[in-house]
């Protein structure tokens, strides 16, 4: 318990402060792969995060799927719309893709993925409506509008379903080129997403080696897991790396005048600063990736791939990888280097990677608290400026973009 209790307080402490961009990390899919990742596309509602594991046997589909949050009515009757929909298609397969899109099953559920997935698809198409709005002149810009313009008439942004197809079909075509902004083929290829998920999922399920398998489906919905976890106080933890007084306030004053780590901090805390010197009870939650891969250690599988519609974050990740030094052939759709406070390990060889990922979080925390001092020397030694280092504040102002969507 006293090891579980640092482990967690050290994730809350690295998870208040440490402000590094994210990196990316992408795998090779295979076709089934893919199939997952469009399943996770389509069941990702708002800012849920989905997990999916497909198993195909010879004579039926096995699809785990976990969220992180509870399953509601409305979630339950969606997977079973779409489940009932694709056994339905793939007892008809062989067929042509144009012949499956004619269908009224097919149209409906197009439909009906398009409403479940509105708000987040919605908040997509802003931000790509903020990327061309005032740049229309740019190059890249118009060649984008111009593409739409000739595939639509009116608003191009009014129908998200024609959206959606149109910037599916534009990423398809422009994705490698390097003339275009990455930041705009990214928001691009978001917002195709869903349309080219459904035509992907649509082209497996018509096909006549997985008619076997498809026309047998069962999707099992895993439910959410989460404990209460008690946390030591922020300056318990923070002292063990500051042992000067001063270098410790400034460091704690600085912490409370940064916006984003104010934030965080108020997140796990509570109200700072008098809580920063209380023992905490947080909620911790296994992260649906997780939460998929103990399912598959549960049944002994040894050799298996995972689909999320968020990149795992740093944690998971060093999880899977930890899992994959025990000989576990476990791949991921791909990750990220953000650490999130309410993380929960999995039981499962839970003391040995506590205790590997301990030094871990230690080397997080004192890089992090490096950076923060040097920061501070750099500001005292230079005060006739008033601009921040200017990689710094590039660098904190992306985070806290990404921050406000956590």
């Amino acid at each position: 318990m006293a090891q579980e209790k640092e482990f967690y307080s050290k994730v809350c402490v690295a998870g208040s402060i440490k402000f590094d961009e994210a990196s990316e990390e992408d795998v090779n899919l295979s076709e089934n792969d893919k199939f997952s990742c469009n399943l996770t596309t389509i069941l990702a509602r708002d800012r849920e995060v989905v997990a999916v594991n497909l198993q195909l046997l010879t004579n039926k589909c096995k699809v785990y799927i976990a969220k992180n949050s509870d399953w509601s009515n409305a979630d339950r009757e969606y997977v079973n719309k779409i489940k009932e929909i694709l056994i339905n298609v793939s007892k008809d397969a062989p067929m042509t893709s144009k012949k499956a899109y004619e269908r009224k099953d097919m149209r409906d559920l197009y439909f009906t993925v398009m409403t479940y997935c509105g708000r987040k698809l919605k908040y997509r198409l802003d931000k790509l409506k903020k990327d061309v709005t005032g740049n229309e002149e740019k190059i890249y810009i118009k060649s984008f509008l111009d593409f739409a313009k000739s595939q639509l008439k009116d608003d191009i942004f009014a129908i998200k379903f024609a959206i959606s197809r149109v910037c599916c079909e534009y990423y398809r075509k422009t994705k490698k080129d390097s003339a275009i902004p990455k930041k705009f083929l990214r928001h691009i290829k978001k917002v195709g997403s869903y349309y080219g998920s459904l035509m992907d999922i649509t082209l497996c399920v018509c096909q006549e080696k997985y008619k076997t398998s498809f026309s047998c489906i069962d999707m099992y919905l895993l439910n959410p897991i989460t404990v209460k976890q008690v946390i030591s106080p922020w300056n318990t933890i923070v002292k063990t790396y500051i042992h000067d007084s001063e270098e410790y306030e400034n460091f704690k004053k600085m912490c409370l005048e940064n916006q984003m780590i104010k934030e965080r901090l108020e997140r796990i805390y509570g109200h700072v600063d008098a809580q920063l010197n209380s023992e905490k009870s947080i909620l911790i939650y296994l992260h649906a990736e997780l939460n998929v891969l103990v399912n598959v250690l549960n049944q002994g599988n040894k050799s298996k791939f995972i689909a999320v519609s968020k990149r795992s974050c740093y944690l998971c990740d060093s999880y899977i990888k930890f899992i994959q030094n025990k000989g576990y052939n476990i791949t991921v759709s791909g990750s990220h280097k953000k650490l999130y406070h309410g993380w929960k390990l999995p039981d499962t060889f839970k003391k040995e990677f506590m205790s590997d990922t301990m030094f871990d979080l230690d080397k997080i925390i004192e890089r992090e608290i490096e950076h923060h001092i040097d920061i501070i020397a750099r500001s005292d030694s230079d005060a006739e400026s008033e601009n921040p280092d200017v990689e710094d504040f590039f660098r904190i102002t992306e985070e806290i973009e990404d921050f406000k969507f956590i």
